[in-house]
């Protein structure tokens, strides 16, 4: 019996096949997708479909502020391609570390439209620190989406009504 093996890579799949195996790869780390994508011009090509960009886990990128070119590039790619969390946290930087407080508001609408509930508290918290004129949105947002309420002589009242009467 003669051992005769044929040597396949990665790179003999299809393209759609090799998106999809990016796409899965990408749910779980950023970090994985940009090695893989490293190692071929096939594997750079399906690494860069928009459904990568779309679904990529950005666990990775932790915390707010300025980060090396590269990943604020990935991170800009991956909201360019509707990427939710992507949007989040370039929302959070915009307002908070560059000084587009516009923009930033911007895209943390767009991602709470998508019901992103840390963009709906970080909106309604922005709202609400903003002045009296915005705070009955921002209580609205809070007390809309999380229920929250409070315990007032054995009622619940909403967070809206509970925050008037202590303003």
């Amino acid at each position: 019996m003669s051992n005769t093996r044929s040597h396949y890579s990665l790179d003999d799949l299809a393209q759609e096949i090799l998106s999809r195996i990016f796409v899965v790869l990408g749910a779980e780390s950023a970090k994985d997708i940009v090695s893989a994508r490293l190692s071929s011009n096939k594997m750079y090509e399906a690494g860069g479909d928009p459904q990568v960009y779309r679904t990529t886990c950005m666990d990775m990128f932790e915390g707010m502020g300025p980060k090396n070119l590269k990943a604020d590039l990935f991170i800009r790619t991956c909201a360019l391609h509707n990427n939710i969390e992507a949007i989040f946290r370039q929302g959070i930087d915009e307002c908070f570390c560059y000084g587009n407080f516009g923009l930033g508001l911007t895209l943390l609408r767009q991602v709470a439209y998508e019901d992103h509930l840390e963009a709906i508290y970080l909106l309604g918290i922005i709202h609400i620190s903003r002045g009296p004129h915005l705070c009955d949105e921002g209580l609205q947002l809070l007390d809309a989406y999380f229920g929250w309420a409070v315990l007032d002589d054995g009622e619940y009242m909403g967070v809206v009504d509970s925050a008037k009467e202590l303003l």
